[in-house]
């Protein structure tokens, strides 16, 4: 069994629908490691609550709009409990070897899809879940993710800066949330 905190960062009145009602899966071929809730978690940095709060400020931003969506962040934390065989672990050699398989299984269902993809990291896991090959239930990885003064400046990086994972289904594998920290976005952008 793997036990681990993670961190979400988010509008309060999201947070509050969370505490109150579970969380909403992102589902879609194009997100990071497949469909889930994301977190950040231990592993190249020892702070991802404080990367889940930058996430939080961050995603307050409209680039249409050119304003803020939410005037106030949150950061819940997560106890995410998941059994070693449902772990897939892509900081990991293993994790990896067992991601290129699946990407080598499913080459020619992609070549079909007659559409092209920036990454398929996603899709792979979520044909991989669809199709029962694997009992995936969390996945975890190493990437690169851009928070406000990134955007803002515009820089691009390929060395990774932090630890996220996918929990696929919260009401299995996520057995305690509570609220690390809350605050302004004005007050905290400056």
């Amino acid at each position: 069994m793997h036990q681990f905190d993670g961190f979400h960062g988010t509008s309060f009145t999201s947070a509050e629908e969370i505490l109150d009602s579970n969380y909403e899966l992102s589902i879609g071929d194009d997100e990071w490691i497949g469909n889930g809730v994301y977190f950040f978690i231990s592993g190249i940095s020892s702070k991802p609550g404080e990367q889940a709060k930058l996430w939080a400020i961050a995603q307050a931003w409209d680039n249409i709009e050119r304003r803020n969506r939410y005037k106030r962040f949150c950061v819940i934390k997560s106890k995410i409990e998941v059994d070693d065989n449902c772990l897939l672990d892509l900081t990991s050699e293993d994790g990896v070897s067992v991601l290129n398989y699946l990407i080598e299984r499913f080459e020619d269902k992609i070549s079909r899809l007659n559409k092209r993809f920036k990454y398929i990291d996603g899709l792979v896991i979520n044909f991989a879940v669809k199709e029962g090959i694997l009992p995936i239930e969390v996945v975890k990885g190493n990437f690169y993710i851009k928070f406000a003064k990134e955007r803002i400046k515009g820089f691009n990086l390929r060395t990774p800066n932090c630890t996220i994972c996918t929990v696929l289904d919260p009401t299995k594998n996520i057995i305690e949330n509570h609220i690390q920290s809350t605050g302004d976005i004005g007050n905290e952008a400056n």
